[in-house]
């Protein structure tokens, strides 16, 4: 993902105020690889008794990063493993930690064509309020997503978010989130951005005129002309000789 979307999605939990009394997730299928990023971010009740708090990764998941701001202000991604306990993979968050980001990514898609993809989604603590997105695919076809009913928005790239907020999410509670769609050139939505920009500047060039190249023509008088004048000319020489 771009530096730029990881700033803006650690801000939003930032001054969140309210167990986990805010969260934040999107999930990101095949923006720059093809794959599916999940980014959750979280704020904890400072006047809270703190412990472990976990939450699930989808059983394909292939890594778990802690994302951290170093001394310098860049992030640093620290890799934390997930551990199987009744059939579902959760990870833990320090009780050290008030606010959190994560970025979760599963496994890439070997090849173009159809996608599925399953996320049981599940928290050790009781959550005040949940701001939960999918963001569409650009290159996406026939794009369908089931376990919550959300709020269909759209930018001007054609980028569509479909977003809900929960509020009071139980302990334990599970939400099954599935996503298929066909993407049959196998693209990201960042190379199929990249295409429409391409297309964009071809359209936006000046179209030049075609001009025809005019070749010389010689009208019928010239070579009649032309050959009066040998004609005269071969009169001459003959006369005076």
């Amino acid at each position: 993902m771009r530096f730029s979307t990881f700033i803006i999605f650690i801000l939003g939990v930032v001054n969140l105020k309210g167990d986990l009394s805010h969260g934040r997730m999107s999930i990101i299928p095949e923006y720059d690889q093809n794959n599916v990023t999940i980014l959750f971010s979280g704020h904890r009740a400072e006047d809270t008794q703190k412990t472990a708090f976990l939450f699930t990764v989808p059983l394909d998941v292939d890594s778990v990063s802690l994302i951290k701001s170093n001394s310098n202000g860049e992030l640093d991604f620290v890799l934390i493993p997930a551990r199987l306990i009744k059939d579902l993979k959760w990870v833990e968050v320090s009780p050290d930690l008030n606010e959190f980001a994560f970025m979760i990514n599963s496994t890439k898609f070997p090849k173009p064509g159809n996608r599925n993809f399953e996320y049981y989604l599940s928290f050790s603590e009781m959550i005040g309020e949940f701001n939960f997105e999918i963001q569409e695919p650009l290159p996406a076809e026939n794009f369908k997503y089931s376990g919550f009913q959300g709020e269909k928005t759209q930018d001007a790239h054609g980028q569509t978010n479909h977003s809900i907020q929960w509020k009071n999410i139980l302990e334990n509670e599970t939400k099954l989130i599935s996503i298929s769609y066909s993407n049959s050139r196998g693209l990201t939505t960042r190379s199929a951005l990249a295409e429409l920009m391409t297309l964009s500047k071809k359209e936006d060039l000046p179209k030049q005129a075609i001009n025809k190249i005019k070749r010389h023509k010689l009208y019928i008088w010239e070579p009649l002309i032309a050959l009066a004048v040998v004609t005269l000319f071969i009169a001459i020489i003959m006369m005076v000789y």
